[in-house]
């Protein structure tokens, strides 16, 4: 019985046998356990994709509810007194996640849990700095060119600054026009070309075509050679008939064919005028100009004194040269048209000329005569119109391939004297103009307005006013002086614009792009009073000077355009005869300031009413036009504003004319989102997993929770 037992016991441990489908069992389970976890390692990868798509595109669907009235200024905010944004972020990412898979397998099933939208209270239209950025990007493509124009042209006019913005601008400004209708023209110099050739390839098989055709029927030239030795013993007059369609077909390609390219020569030579008339332009706009400016001095052109403006306009004014075709392109196609032409007809009579047209015409005539001929004299005739024709067809492929290849769409006095006539006169028109200032000091009919601006200015954070200085308007003499210290800042203003200068000039534009300062209603019009100081066309006024008295912003800007507009007139004076007259030194002041005071009135009666002066009145130089907005440019630039509180009075403008509260409206907002997925196999190790940091999320309850967060701005 013991040696039984020993027996059992050691075949039941020692013995080998079914050894290997344990192993098989053992490898087998270890991988289904691998290919399980990869399974769903794969379905949360993608999971976590579809995630992570669906809320940047939720978030970006929230914040296509802006308001209304603060994009129309350029900007944005999230309106939330609309659509609740983050409802609609929640529609559009549960939306996303929803994938239609009628009919297929779902491999993924990513449920939404819950989302929230929550706006940056920090980040709000209150913030100075975000706003000033949405200024900053609405500007950066409009407001070079202006500033360029009218800011250093006008300012600046001896600086090589001043003289590369007006070249710039005087040529694009007319060189876009001749360029459009350079590229007309050669649009349709193509479309002839095109035409040309394809007339001609047209009946290329019957010229050259290869397909064989039974007595007598014709569908080649090739045909015709091959038959005419059975004409002969037979004459058909189908055969006739056929070859002289042949010929006529040939003859009308030929005709159209000459007519296009006679078309396409002169629509090509409209073009090359154009063309010249571009490198013209540019030519004589850079003469001018230069020409304008030619007494400066070295030290004003030289590298170490050009500005950072100055490079980035003497760049685009570099571009503009680029717009002008070489007139070797000109020729070229030119050239090659007319020879395409003269294989065409070179304009001889039918049997005196050897080209396509009129040797076929002749052809054609005299074909009678060249059916009575044998076939040794039959063939040459056909075989010169072969060869005729293909150098037409091949001289019109090469000149319109030329112009394809070569060629692209691409994609401007009053008395004054020793006898004090001057200060009378000066003092008469000082009165007119400081009864216009009185006008807007006394008026008072949008207190409730600017009462309402000046609470709005310090909920945005406060801005100290601007004032534009003295101008004495009891004494001409005094006044003088203060106008040209009121100037003399403003030069120094500009000179000392420090290389952030690009940024005050985009603010700038965006002021007066944006904002209203109506120059149309005429301040010396009887009827123009109130309207002319009333808030609504005065927005950019106030944001200059930023007082909460009604009429006093509009009466700084017409004392300052006093002052300025003096200033040039004063200069402009002696080269007047009536201050020229003047010989002593303290009349001939006396004959300037009464000369220019006078037409400094003028000037303010037309600036106001939408008319444009002359910045200076100096015979034998040449000067240009200024309006309104123009003074007010220079306004901008005179008063600095480092504190950037101009765009707290843009702010309190923007809320004030909203039916809605801007202050707290959100730019800036963060989503989270949850979604989650069912797991299919050993939702255990996938915790493992996610406990271990090697997945993200969390499983519950056999699920997998996808946790994301999406930050976004205007």
């Amino acid at each position: 019985m013991k040696k039984k037992l020993k027996t059992a016991f050691r075949h039941l441990l020692v013995k080998e046998n079914g050894a290997v489908s344990i192993y098989v069992i053992i490898v087998t389970l270890l991988l289904f356990l691998f290919n399980a976890v990869l399974i769903d390692f794969v379905r949360i990868m993608v999971a976590e994709n579809q995630v992570e798509q669906a809320a940047k595109s939720a978030i970006r669907s929230a914040f296509s509810s802006y308001n209304k009235d603060v994009q129309n200024k350029g900007l944005f905010i999230i309106n939330e007194n609309a659509e609740d944004p983050g409802v609609i972020f929640e529609n559009v990412f549960e939306n996303n996640l929803q994938v239609e898979e009628d009919g297929y397998y779902k491999f993924v099933d990513t449920k939404m849990e819950s989302t929230s939208f929550t706006p940056d209270s920090g980040r709000t239209f209150s913030n100075k700095e975000i706003v000033k950025h949405q200024i900053l990007e609405d500007m950066k493509y409009t407001a070079p060119i202006e500033f360029g124009k009218v800011i250093l042209d006008g300012i600046l006019p001896y600086s090589c600054t001043m003289m590369e913005a007006e070249i710039y601008v005087d040529i694009s400004k007319d060189v876009n026009d001749l360029v459009k209708d350079r590229d007309a023209e050669m649009e349709k110099a193509i479309n002839h070309m095109k035409n040309a050739y394809n007339e001609l390839d047209a009946v290329d098989n019957k010229v050259n075509g290869t397909n064989a055709s039974t007595y007598p029927n014709l569908n080649n030239l090739g045909n015709a050679i091959d038959h005419f030795p059975t004409y002969l013993d037979d004459e058909d007059s189908e055969f006739e008939d056929d070859l002289r369609n042949l010929l006529n077909d040939i003859r009308d390609a030929a005709n159209t064919n000459k007519t296009e390219l006679e078309a396409a020569i002169v629509d090509l030579n409209n073009a090359m005028e154009i063309n010249e008339a571009i490198q013209e332009k540019i030519d004589d706009t850079r003469e001018e100009v230069e020409g304008k400016y030619g007494d400066l001095s070295d030290s004003q052109c030289s590298d170490s004194s050009m500005s950072e403006v100055e490079n980035e306009i003497s760049e685009l004014t570099d571009m503009i040269n680029d717009y002008v075709l070489d007139s070797s392109f000109f020729t070229t196609a030119r050239s090659n048209i007319e020879e395409a032409l003269d294989s065409v007809d070179d304009g001889g009579q039918p049997g005196a000329s050897t080209r396509l047209l009129p040797y076929v015409k002749y052809q054609i005539e005299t074909l009678s005569e060249i059916l009575e001929f044998d076939l040794t004299a039959f063939r040459p005739p056909f075989n010169n119109i072969i060869s005729k024709f293909n150098t037409a067809l091949n001289d019109t492929d090469e000149a319109r391939k030329y112009i394809d290849n070569n060629y692209e769409e691409t994609d401007t006095g009053v008395d004054g004297g020793e006898d004090g006539g001057g200060l009378s006169d000066a003092l008469r028109e000082l009165g007119k103009i400081k009864d216009i200032l009185q006008k807007g000091i006394a008026f008072t009919q949008d207190i409730g307005v600017y009462t309402d601006l000046e609470s709005l200015v310090q909920t945005y954070g406060n801005a100290s006013l601007n004032n534009p200085g003295n101008l004495d308007l009891e004494d001409p003499e005094e006044s003088a002086s203060d106008a040209f210290d009121i100037v003399s800042n403003l030069f120094k203003s500009l000179g000392d614009l420090s290389t952030d200068i690009r940024n005050k000039a985009y603010i700038n534009e965006y002021i007066l792009t944006r904002f209203e300062a109506d120059d149309s209603l005429g301040i010396m019009e009887p009827g123009s009073y109130p309207e002319n100081f009333l808030f609504i066309n005065r927005e950019v006024e106030y944001i200059l000077y930023g007082h909460h008295v009604a009429g006093l912003n509009y009466a700084n800007a017409l004392l300052e355009l006093s002052a300025t507009r003096f200033a040039f007139n004063f200069i402009s004076s002696f080269s007047q005869p009536v201050v020229q007259r003047v010989l002593h030194p303290l009349p001939k002041f006396i004959a300037a300031v009464g000369w220019s005071f006078t037409e400094t009135v003028n000037d303010i009666t037309k600036l106001t009413k939408g008319e444009e002066v002359p910045l200076l009145k100096t015979r034998g130089v040449r000067s240009f036009s200024t309006d309104y907005k123009f003074y007010l440019r220079l306004f901008l630039f005179l008063h600095s504003d480092p504190d950037d509180e101009r765009i707290t009075r843009i702010q309190s403008v923007i809320d004030h004319k909203s039916s809605d509260d801007l202050v707290d409206a959100p730019v800036y907002a963060t989503a989270n989102a949850e979604a989650s997925i069912d797991l299919w196999f050993l939702p255990g190790i996938i915790d493992m997993l996610g406990t271990t940091n090697i997945l993200e999320g969390q499983v519950r309850n056999g699920r997998y929770y996808i946790d994301t967060e999406i930050d976004y701005s205007y």
